[in-house]
């Protein structure tokens, strides 16, 4: 965790003159938590990144006042240059607010930022606060949080901070938001900045959500669910839909890729249906196009509020089986369920895994209950494959827990012989 409050901690160094560049005020932007520097050798004025977020390992510095962009290339398009942009151009936009929500009093506090433009993102960053109250118990978790995932932020914490901006704004900086922080701060002795790693793996999954993830035999009928989206598509032509993206007035040609998913969908059941009759199919996720066969539950909603989330995540924790086009909407679905099948476009091999949250800790499980195939496979090779992963679970658990199973025997009858009991 990173101190910003009674001082600031950061030091660097000045790419021009090799000085020592000082911190000074904390910047608020958004996504990124920044600070403002100055070189104590040749006197230029930086606005720099903590390591905070994706600048955990791609921070960014801005020169002032020719807001000059000195970082990571690979990072540059996606997060270098909007945050140059924001500073350059700041937002003043009337609707943007505050919301303060304030549960436990405490004067020194960490603050976890979870402000993204995209939903994955952010959740992924919200997952961190859990290992914050773990770890410093003694502080008091501060969640700087969206509209959308308010609903997600777990009982611990001490005070909720709700931004109205939603996932398509984000990148701007507002300085509107930043003077509100800047106040608040005022209240706390101490304040340090939690680092809300983009990709956190200590976590329980219902602590954020209060859904408890899939446990064998709890369910009298298991699920085999199928993750809908409209944007990303089961089909041949991921190229069409990620053009759509780009250019919005093309969205008319979406309309048959999205019918050709649904028809891909129930022929997969229906394959699957022969090997598990006893199980629900179930397709859900966001957007509503097309219907399906009464046999086929359909949980899809048009859009999310607190209640369909809740249950959607329901969905997941009575599958034993999720499957689902890679991206954001696979994170809860990995979370809660059984297992996971990830269909991975082409150009996304470069994102492997970081759409799941594992559960597992023991890597062998791992590599059975976590499939990853790609986007082009036929329905009858994902069929096979899904159902010999179902068929073959409990083999695999069992061959891969019986030295652990047996070294409990062993620590309890040593216990019991120690005791005289034996």
């Amino acid at each position: 965790m990173i101190p910003i409050k009674p001082f600031v901690q950061h030091e660097g160094q000045c790419p021009h003159c090799g000085g020592k560049v000082r911190g000074g005020e904390v910047l608020w932007q958004g996504i990124h938590v920044c600070v403002s520097t100055w070189c104590e050798g040749c006197g230029r004025e930086y606005i720099e990144d903590m390591r905070v977020g994706h600048a955990t390992y791609s921070p960014y510095r801005v020169e002032m006042p020719n807001y000059t962009l000195t970082g990571d290339a690979k990072s540059r398009k996606w997060l270098g240059e909007p945050l140059r942009q924001s500073l350059l151009s700041p937002s003043y936009d009337l609707a943007v607010g505050m919301t303060v929500h304030t549960m436990k009093p405490f004067k020194r506090v960490i603050i976890v930022n979870t402000i993204d433009y995209l939903y994955g993102h952010a959740l992924l960053k919200l997952l961190n606060v859990q290992r914050e109250y773990e770890q410093s118990p003694e502080l008091g978790i501060v969640v700087i949080v969206q509209k959308s995932l308010e609903w997600m932020v777990p009982a611990c914490v001490a005070e909720i901070w709700t931004v109205d901006v939603p996932f398509s704004k984000a990148r701007n900086f507002y300085p509107v938001l930043h003077h509100r922080m800047i106040e608040e701060l005022v209240r706390f002795d101490e304040v340090y900045v939690s680092p809300a790693y983009s990709h956190p793996s200590q976590f329980d999954i219902e602590q954020f959500t209060g859904i408890p993830r899939y446990e064998e035999g709890r369910e009298s009928e298991p699920r085999i669910t199928f993750v809908w989206r409209e944007d990303r598509l089961w089909s041949g032509s991921h190229h069409i839909a990620r053009a759509v993206q780009k250019f919005p007035q093309l969205k008319r040609w979406l309309k048959p890729l999205i019918y050709h998913q649904r028809r891909k969908i129930i022929r997969l059941f229906r394959r699957m249906q022969e090997s598990f009759p006893d199980y629900r199919f179930t397709v859900a996720g966001l957007g509503r196009t097309g219907s399906f066969p009464a046999w086929i539950t359909d949980e899809r909603v048009a859009r999310f509020d607190r209640e369909s989330e809740l249950r959607v995540c329901e969905v997941y924790a009575a599958s034993r089986l999720v499957i689902g086009i890679h991206g954001s909407n696979m994170l809860l679905p990995s979370a809660h369920a059984g297992m996971t099948i990830d269909l991975m476009p082409k150009d996304r091999w470069g994102n492997y895994a970081q759409d799941i949250l594992f559960h597992e800790t023991d890597h062998r499980l791992t590599a059975y209950k976590y499939r990853f195939v790609p986007m082009e496979s036929s329905v009858t090779l994902v069929a096979d494959m899904a159902a010999a992963q179902l068929k073959g679970a409990d083999h695999f658990n069992m061959q891969m827990t019986e030295e652990k199973q047996r070294q409990r025997e062993i620590s309890v009858w040593r216990g019991e012989a120690a005791s005289g009991r034996i």
